[in-house]
């Protein structure tokens, strides 16, 4: 029985109790579309109480904790779901921007990127390393960079999406590398979750033009559907006065084509997914000539494909095999005054992996997960400057990873149920890691419980930390060591009243051996990456969603975070930790459909103040001062077919001052270094989509 088929089946059972509830209010809550696939019915779920059950019951399923669907109260990690309906009402035209949504999350763009940071911690110079992102529970982040993608340089459009899964804290004794502050589990829809046929346009006054269409065909467990999605962005101009006083940086276009087909039939699956993004970046990376128009390009390809099998071989034994392949390509152009230098960076990932799950209890109260995965991984990097290929600069690294992986869950009484697993990995150029994880679960029914957590993690250094070395910007360090992160949380989680549901956490995380980007100690005119010590971060967490019959819905959630840093065996100092924030919130309110025809949403998103990277000597520069993000969102779901979504992005048109990498630095002849501090994001945007579904 495929994942499909199983949610499908809950929320039928929760619809069918819902059907006497008809008359509590005129229309549905959430529109029926967003809804996870219903298997076939002779009764119509349209009533409110109906579909408020149904919203509710798919905000409680996680799938991409444990590899295997769980409801929140048994999940051994802090865990937010975004779905569709918050997605359509609030206009998220990308991951990034849904997540920012999301308690204790928040985005930063340095145009390069949009760089997710969370609980106080996102280290300048990482292009989401540090975060698992996966795609219907495949692994997004490549073997070069571990660059994982949630703005419009992502494998998966946001009109494909059912909804997201934020899994928080380290899950390595499940997934291995990488997943090692939080997975980012991105689940798209199925063939009856959206329509038939599809296509929308939209244009917005910074993201500029785009176009998305797709299809579905099929049922619940045989069915195909595909997507294609096309951008191309206008940008804006802003100032630098460290790179350019004299005026706007105006390069910041670029352009978007993202494509996918996926499919079910019966226990088979399998997914193609493709991307290729272009970046103009406006602040002169890694000292090209601000004067040239653009000063930096950045491309990025990716192409994952997956394909596999779950079979039930018995009422309590089901096993799944998978294979996967994962080609990607990153390259850059760095336009100087009298000369182009490009990068390249391959990778090129084949794996697979063997999964079952049997439950040792025929009451489905003790069970036992167990799998073992395995890779191979090309990749070579490339650098040289143009009509100089002879005298390119080529590093090539290839590796495999084996992990093998087992974890036990029960629940031997009501209201206390337990998880502990563990997973080993070997790095065949790296190391080799044991990850191991444990959680218990005290609860009263689905009303109120506490979940006390543990849980170890590892990252490998990327080949590009590692092993990259172009002559020009950076050097290699061929003995970086992997990062290791030790998490402890209790987590407080409570559902008063029907349609709230509350999360109170207390979290402590501490990261050894944290790779950064610095200047090498041999010649500080080039960048490398370097294992430097210690990260802390401790604090509370709080988080709740609120939907009613009538139509309203709201949500909001702040973090309180504490962060130190130190070098390896000195004492953890706190307070000036770079680009870590001590509070960070979230909130927003959508009503229902006014006149039947409109939601009208509003959401606000505050970063505190943020520490900036010191000088060459040391001392402090000016700090990233705190942000307030306004938003607002009209957004009509169907009119004969039509669907409209009008939105203001940043209404108070205030920029965030980001924390710059040392990537935006300068290095003048015969002169110091300039260090570029903080990186403006972007100002007000104002945009619209306009849909038609059949």
């Amino acid at each position: 029985m495929t994942p499909h088929v199983r949610r499908a089946i809950i929320l039928a059972v929760v619809l069918s109790q819902g059907v006497a509830l008809r008359a509590w209010a005129d229309g549905p809550a959430v529109d029926v579309q967003d809804l996870p696939p219903l298997p076939p019915a002779e009764d119509e779920p349209s009533s409110s109480a109906t579909v408020l059950a149904a919203a509710t019951a798919e905000e409680d399923i996680v799938v991409g904790a444990a590899k295997r669907e769980q409801s929140l109260g048994n999940v051994a990690s802090a865990v937010t779901v975004i779905t569709a309906d918050r997605i359509r009402r609030f206009g998220y035209r990308t991951v990034a921007e849904a997540l920012a949504g999301v308690a204790g999350v928040y985005i930063q763009d340095t145009r390069l990127t949009n760089q997710v940071g969370i609980r106080g911690v996102q280290i300048p110079g990482g292009f989401n390393s540090r975060i698992l992102v996966l795609v219907d529970g495949a692994t997004v982040n490549e073997a070069w960079g571990a660059f994982g993608g949630v703005g419009w340089d992502g494998l998966v459009s946001i009109d494909d999406i059912a909804r997201i899964e934020v899994i928080r804290g380290p899950v390595g004794a499940v997934y291995g590398t990488n997943a090692f502050f939080a997975i980012i589990n991105i689940v798209t829809r199925g063939a009856l979750e959206g329509s038939r046929a599809w296509g929308r346009l939209g244009v917005g006054s910074i993201s500029g033009g785009s176009a998305t269409a797709g299809f579905a065909q099929g049922g619940v467990d045989k069915q195909i559907r595909g997507s294609v999605l096309v951008l191309k962005r206008i940008g804006e101009g802003a100032r630098i006065d460290e790179i350019d006083p004299t005026r706007p940086l105006e390069s910041d276009g670029g352009d978007t084509v993202i494509a996918a087909v996926a499919g079910t039939y019966g226990g088979s699956f399998g997914q193609v997914r493709a991307y290729r993004s272009v970046r103009e970046i406006p602040f002169a990376p890694y000292d090209s000539d601000p004067a040239n128009t653009p000063p930096f390009e950045l491309f990025n390809y990716q192409l994952l494909a997956e394909g596999g099998h779950t079979r039930e071989l018995s009422k309590r034994l089901t096993v799944t095999g998978r294979g996967y392949l994962n080609l990607y390509r990153y390259h850059d152009r760095i336009y100087y005054t009298d000369d182009v230098f490009l990068d390249y960076g391959d990778a090129r990932t084949l794996g697979a992996e063997v999964r079952g799950r049997y439950e040792l209890r025929a009451d489905g109260k003790l069970g036992v997960t167990a799998g073992a995965e395995a890779n191979y991984n090309q990749t070579e990097s490339r650098s040289y400057t143009e009509g100089d290929r002879a005298n390119a600069v080529v590093v090539p690294l290839d590796f495999s990873i084996q992990g093998i992986y087992s974890e036990l869950d029960g629940q031997p009484l009501p209201w206390l149920g337990f998880t502990g697993g563990v997973r080993f990995d070997n790095n065949t150029k790296i190391a080799s890691r044991i990850s191991p994880r444990a959680a218990l679960f005290l609860a009263n029914e689905e009303k109120y419980g506490l979940k006390l957590l543990y849980a170890e993690g590892f990252r490998n250094p990327s080949a590009f930390e590692g092993y990259f070395a172009d002559g020009v910007d950076f050097s290699a360090n061929p003995n970086i060591k992997p990062e290791t992160v030790r998490s402890f949380e209790g987590v407080l989680w409570a559902r008063p009243i029907t349609g709230l549901s509350t999360r109170l956490s207390a979290f402590y995380w501490k990261a050894r051996d944290v790779i950064e980007q610095l200047p090498d100690p041999a010649d500080d005119t080039l960048l490398q990456f370097q294992n430097v010590g210690v990260y802390v971060t401790q604090g509370v967490e709080a988080e709740a969603t609120y939907r009613t019959s009538g139509g309203w819905y709201a949500f909001g959630g702040a973090a309180l975070a504490r962060v130190g840093s130190g070098a390896a065996g000195a004492a953890v100092e706190y307070g000036n930790v770079v680009n870590a924030p001590k509070v960070t919130a979230a909130g927003g309110v959508s009503t229902p459909k006014l006149l039947d025809r409109a939601h009208i949403s509003a959401a606000a998103v505050f970063v505190s103040r943020r520490e900036t990277r010191p000088d060459d000597n040391g001392d402090p520069l000016p700090s990233s001062r705190g942000w307030l993000g306004l938003d607002a969102t009209i957004y009509v779901p169907d009119i004969k077919g039509f669907d409209v979504t009008l939105g203001v992005r940043n209404i108070l048109g205030k920029r965030d001052e980001v924390p710059a990498p040392g990537d935006f630095d300068r290095f003048p002849e015969m002169a110091p270094a300039v260090i570029v501090p903080k990186l403006p994001g972007e100002g007000r945007e104002v945009f619209v989509k306009v849909g038609y579904s059949h």
